[in-house]
């Protein structure tokens, strides 16, 4: 008799479905940015980022800061500029501050720095230091043609009797380089370069080399090539959406 009742038992044991085990819960899923590509020589490609920057310049923020520039540049020419003049001239010629201000906005001086910026982060394999470095160079390039480029066509004379006055190339390659710094990494890492930018317009007022409306106009170009010479590339921050099992979430990563 028992032989039937274990066959039973046996039976009825096998033949139910066993208890599925609860699967131990899943650690959220964290959305990885990959690392950035390797940036584009600056010197290598010169020709077609050259083509990129000029096209980028046509912007209608870009335009608002020009047209800004310009109105003060106005506004200053019919103003300011002569009283300023006579201000200047009754003022000792050396000034320490002045040649510091001049030193620091000489083409060299911001290329050269340019140039400094893409070789650490070239050699030290360092991508976001290389793509600063290529974009101060873009920058300092676009500039300095633009620059150029209306010196020549506007041949206005120099309050110290030079030519090419306007706008003012020291003035704008510092504001150049500001512009990129900001689109790099932020209004706050920027803004002691933008006070620079204001010390070597000053200075250029000061040393009796420009009128207070070229300075005024080459912040304003500056600031439209440092942004066209960086519009390319990644912004500071990154925000990603990431989808988790009870939710979601907002990633806000610092580059």
């Amino acid at each position: 008799m028992v032989l039937p009742w274990a066959a039973t038992a046996l039976i009825t044991v096998l033949s139910q479905t066993p208890a599925r085990s609860t699967p131990p819960p899943q650690p959220p899923t964290v959305q990885t940015v990959a690392p950035s590509a390797a940036p584009e020589n600056p010197f290598t490609h010169l020709l077609p980022h050259l083509g990129r920057d000029l096209q980028a310049l046509g912007t209608v923020e870009n335009g608002g800061i020009i047209a800004a520039g310009g109105i003060f540049a106005l506004v200053f020419k019919n103003n300011n500029d002569a009283r300023t003049h006579i201000w200047v001239l009754t003022q000792d010629p050396s000034s320490s501050l002045a040649s510091a201000g001049n030193f620091i906005g000489n083409g060299s001086t911001q290329g050269g720095a340019a140039l400094v910026v893409w070789l650490a982060g070239y050699g030290a394999k360092n991508a976001r230091v290389e793509t600063t470095g290529a974009n101060l160079i873009r920058a300092q390039l676009l500039n300095g043609l633009l620059t150029q480029g209306l010196k020549y066509a506007v041949r206005r004379d120099r309050p110290n009797g030079g030519t090419h006055s306007f706008p003012s190339g020291h003035t704008s390659a510092t504001f150049a380089t500001a512009a990129v710094i900001e689109h790099d990494y932020g209004v706050a890492a920027a803004l002691p370069v933008y006070a620079l930018g204001g010390l070597v317009g000053w200075s250029r007022v000061r040393s009796n080399h420009h009128w207070l409306s070229d300075v005024a106009f080459g912040a304003a170009l500056g600031i439209v090539s440092g942004r066209a010479g960086s519009h390319d590339s990644p912004r500071a921050w990154i925000v990603t959406p990431v989808k988790t099992p009870g939710g979601a979430a907002l990633y806000v990563i610092r580059r």
